[in-house]
């Protein structure tokens, strides 16, 4: 994996490589191994480039330039059918001076333009000048494993594989956007193209941007599946076989040390199996996990049992509670803008642990998203289903757990009150109340009212509900599928996922995120993906004679942190101190009776406010740190 970062002018203004170079120190953690340079000979394009070497180290140097010198590329990724593309490419009399994957991207190019990004299958994110063209390309891979960041400027583009080398450039002006922070404040996190910074964007994925002009505008390559297709069970359980079998061959080709993130669960765990039946035993595949003190949220031992089966070369971590004050705030500048998933403090830790054995990390991130597998899709289908004296039933039942039922948001009374409150509203709505950290009303009586104005606090519902109810799909577990591959895996998963990860200069790759397995998974009929008391039915059918039966039938956890207690415990002072007396009080931003009641509400256990607390934290450290 790598990091580049540049610019490239529109008139007669020149563009600076030493500048290049300068911002691409910034992201000396996603490739310590290299640094490069280009700046072309017209003096319009500048890119400073950061390597970690993986796929042939010796010559396979970057920014690289086709045969003819004619395009020049700054890749972060790998492409995994790049030997398929290579072959292709010979036959029409491409030569080849590498025997890595790179090379094949200024060729493709060359060969047939942008259309090129409909054959390449990987994760990527790539900067690409066109030099007779007069123009540069900016591209990411389909789902968003990896990220790209870009500032239109009037006489130039910067762009960045983070926003810190971004920043680093001296006309990107960082500017905090209100409506940004309502989003963040409604979700946890900025969906793409929003950035927390007003005219900074992120490249929404599956998008390419050909530059000559400040008025270029993104351009979609690629569509999620829309519709759903006969098959048999038969045959989809074959061709979910096939195609992970091929995805996880695919993505073991590497010239350095490989293991993989293992939590014990059906997509980490059906990952790591695939690899050991394609190295052919079990010791030549290193597996990691994580967890916690607290029993409850620790999966060591559901991962060991995975390991134990499979023979792999096992390693764990244990993650104490003061991690989560030693390393906030390290986390909270490594993301660069504010981000509340608190499993990243988790991930981050066991991808320090990996690296001191391996490069690069298999993961089973996506198989969630792809096969159905999370709790509020069957929710979804449940109630639009359900019928007069099944809404009478549940309304019934989440009032009483209301006044007597246990606070504690991870217990199903809890998910029963939330999926409760929205049975009078449209599905998107429902859904929405589901997803949602804080609502426009929720915001508004926690902000100040200048701030509530400027930050729009309506827009991130409208925003999310007609996310929601833009395409047409078969039932509503699809509608809720697409919407979180749209923007919840790759502006939550994938963000956690690569900044952690690259931070230890640790390589990570999803098979599940195959844009074939994707293909068929959103594809399938929902009667094959879910059954009434679990998702991923399918991964169960095609996988499940290859791991222990408890791996497809102990309930679902998640890779969840226990901040419900921390924050009650050791993350207190700082949290009290950050949100009470800091920058979110004091710049007018918050209502500080609204804060305090969120803090006593959750430490006297009169709710359970742990991810509105966590986000509103992340904020304020992120607010102290710029």
């Amino acid at each position: 994996m790598c990091g580049f970062a540049g610019e490239f002018t529109f008139g007669a203004a020149r563009a600076n490589v030493t500048l290049g170079a300068i911002m691409a120190s910034h992201l000396v953690h996603r490739g310590p191994d290299e640094a490069g340079a280009y700046l072309s000979s017209d003096g319009r394009c500048a890119i400073g480039f950061r390597r970690l070497s993986v796929l042939d180290p010796p010559l396979s140097k970057q920014p690289m330039a086709s045969a003819d010198g004619l395009a020049v590329v700054a890749f972060n990724g790998e492409i995994y059918n790049f030997r398929d593309l290579r072959t292709r490419l010979q036959q029409a009399g491409v030569k080849f001076g590498t025997q890595g994957d790179t090379e094949v991207l200024p060729a493709l190019y060359r060969s047939i333009g942008p259309e090129m990004l409909k054959d390449v299958e990987g994760m990527f994110a790539f900067a690409l000048h066109d030099v007779p063209g007069n123009r540069l390309m900016l591209a990411r891979d389909r789902l968003g494993e990896k990220p790209l960041w870009y500032c239109l400027l009037p006489d130039r583009v910067v762009f960045a594989s983070e926003a810190k080398a971004l920043l680093a450039h001296p006309m990107v002006q960082p500017e905090i956007d209100p409506r940004a922070i309502a989003f963040y404040l409604s979700l946890g996190y900025v969906p793409h193209p929003r950035s927390i910074w007003k005219n900074i964007h992120k490249l929404s994925p599956a998008h390419y941007l050909l530059v000559d002009s400040p008025a270029a505008k993104p351009q979609r390559y690629w569509q999620m599946p829309l519709s759903t297709m006969k098959i048999s069970q038969h045959d989809a359980i074959e061709q979910t076989r096939v195609l992970l079998r091929q995805s996880v061959r695919q993505r073991m080709e590497s010239d350095v040390p490989l293991g993989a993130l293992l939590s014990g669960g059906v997509d980490s765990s059906i990952t790591a199996a695939l690899m050991v039946e394609a190295a052919g035993r079990g010791q030549a595949v290193q597996t990691f996990s994580a967890g916690f003190e607290q029993q409850s949220f620790d999966e060591r031992p559901y991962a060991r049992r995975v390991a134990q089966r499979l023979g792999t070369k096992h390693t764990e971590l244990l993650i104490k509670p003061d991690d989560a004050g030693k390393l906030l705030d390290t986390l909270v500048k490594q993301y660069d803008e504010p981000f509340a998933d608190s499993s990243a403090l988790a991930l981050y830790l066991i991808c320090q642990a990996a690296r001191q054995h391996v490069t690069v990390a298999m993961t089973g991130d996506g198989g969630d998203e792809v096969f159905g597998g999370y709790d509020r899709y069957r929710a979804m289908q449940f109630t639009s289903a359900m019928g007069g004296m099944g809404w009478a039933t549940m309304k019934l039942l989440a009032g009483v757990t209301k006044l007597a039922g246990p606070k504690d948001e991870k217990s199903l009374a809890r998910r029963l009150v939330r999926l409760s409150d929205g049975l009078d509203d449209v599905p998107a709505m429902q859904y929405f109340l589901y997803r949602r950290l804080l609502g426009p009303g929720q915001l508004a009586a926690l902000m100040q009212p200048d701030f509530a104005k400027a930050a729009i606090v309506d827009q991130p519902q409208e925003w999310f509900i007609e996310l929601y109810e833009e395409p047409e799909y078969d039932d509503e577990f699809a509608y809720a599928q697409h919407h979180d591959l749209a923007t919840y895996l790759p502006d939550d998963m994938l963000v956690k996922a690569d900044i952690a990860s690259m931070a230890h200069s640790l390589e990570l790759r999803a098979p599940l995120l195959d844009s074939a397995v994707v293909a068929l998974g959103l594809s399938l009929p929902c009667k094959l993906k879910a059954g009434p008391l679990r998702g991923k039915k399918i991964l169960h059918k095609a996988f499940g004679d290859l791991l222990p039966s408890e791996v497809f039938t102990r309930p679902k956890r998640g890779f969840a942190v226990p901040i419900d207690s921390w924050l009650r415990g050791e993350l207190f002072d700082m949290m009290y101190e950050t949100l009470l007396e800091g920058p979110l009080i004091r710049r007018g931003w918050l209502a500080r009776p609204a804060v305090e009641q969120l803090i006593n509400e959750h430490q006297h256990h009169v709710a359970d406010h742990r991810h509105r607390l966590w986000a509103l934290l992340c904020l304020g450290r992120w607010l102290m740190l710029k």
